[in-house]
């Protein structure tokens, strides 16, 4: 896991946590929602990591620590668990920079020369520098290198690969922010419009996955380029 890319507040559970954003393993869980949120604010859990740090403490008798937090948070073991799945299930996902086809191979070449290899990597690169050292740095278009860093940015929303990032960027949302501000009818319109316009073999995304990317566009660090 990676804070930067994947923490989540303890009080914005509830974007998450309802019929339209998660999948139906989770559905016992959006009952006992504000239950749960108010549980684990008390506790001083306050995002996803300080629950991790809580569930499995160095040099701490885990088990004990698990039953704690069941009581408290008045959790049968498989709430507790199911939880913790729900917790990781927004996890970054480092992805190689190979699977990206939309930038050009030469500045490939030269981000692999580097060592910058998967979109972590580029990821961090672009957020410690401003997109126009990166585009002098490896003599690319300020465009590309915009283009690669909001590719990888998209793609740490749930279910979202290259084919998808790229076409939420062609229409028109180019980060996590812009897409947390959108309604799934509207971007299901804009991306129906664009592949039909354009007459590309891209799939409109359903109702659901954008109801899912949307909520977790809301809550997952929001990032941009170094200043």
């Amino acid at each position: 896991m990676m804070k930067e890319f994947d923490n989540i507040k303890t009080s914005q559970l509830s974007c998450l946590l309802n019929e339209n954003t998660t999948l139906k393993r989770f559905y016992p869980l959006i009952p006992v929602r504000g239950k749960l949120i108010e549980g684990l604010l008390k506790l001083g859990i306050e995002d996803k990591y300080t629950f991790f740090d809580m569930m499995d403490p160095a040099g701490t008798d885990c088990g004990k620590i698990r039953r704690q937090l069941e009581e408290r948070l008045d959790l049968e073991e498989e709430g507790l668990a199911l939880l913790e799945q729900f917790l990781h299930l927004h996890d970054f996902t480092n992805r190689k920079l190979s699977e990206i086809r939309s930038v050009s191979a030469e500045f490939m070449g030269k981000l692999f020369s580097d060592g910058i290899k998967m979109s972590k990597d580029y990821l961090l690169l672009c957020m410690r520098h401003p997109a126009g050292e990166i585009s002098h740095k490896y003599g690319v278009d300020e465009e590309e290198a915009v283009r690669l860093f909001c590719i990888c940015d998209l793609m740490r929303l749930p279910g979202v690969k290259e084919l998808r990032a790229s076409l939420y960027f062609d229409c028109g949302y180019c980060s996590l922010q812009e897409i947390s501000a959108q309604s799934q009818e509207a971007m299901r319109a804009r991306c129906a419009e664009y592949i039909a316009d354009n007459h590309i073999e891209k799939s409109v995304p359903f109702a659901k996955e954008l109801e899912t990317q949307i909520a977790a566009a809301k809550v997952l660090p929001h990032l941009s380029f170094g200043k």
